[in-house]
């Protein structure tokens, strides 16, 4: 086999496998207001860390599941130390109340209950 051909075969099968998958879910969650995501077994779960932290939880068709029979607690997890998080409801998401700007690394737990079903995910923040 020459150069030639050699090159020609690696070239299409690099571009069979580029178009193999196009079309296709990566299976990676979307960020549809720009923050982290996580995916639980029902839901997606986004997390905003600007001036408070937002949390934006969705269906696995990103549409917003907040609604009454969601119950969502949050804690942070500072060196081991559990700290209860206050949340403030709004109409499309939820707002961190408690001040955690003096923890410098935290992990945010997210615990959501649906349909009596416990869920959780943990982002990595910091300040």
């Amino acid at each position: 086999m020459n150069f030639k051909t050699l090159i020609t075969v690696c070239c299409l099968l690099l571009s069979f496998n580029s178009f193999s998958h196009e079309g296709h879910d990566s299976g990676t969650a979307k960020s549809m207001h720009g923050g982290i995501v996580k995916k639980s077994k029902n839901a997606f779960v986004e997390v905003i860390q600007d001036e408070v932290i937002e949390i934006y939880i969705s269906n696995h068709d990103y549409k917003n599941m907040i609604a009454p029979g969601l119950l969502v607690t949050s804690f942070a997890d500072v060196k081991g130390k559990k700290i209860p998080l206050k949340l403030e409801s709004k109409k499309t998401h939820y707002v961190v109340t408690t001040d955690l700007k003096k923890e410098k690394h935290f992990k945010l737990n997210v615990v959501i209950k649906i349909d009596g079903k416990e869920e959780s995910v943990t982002f990595p923040l910091e300040n």
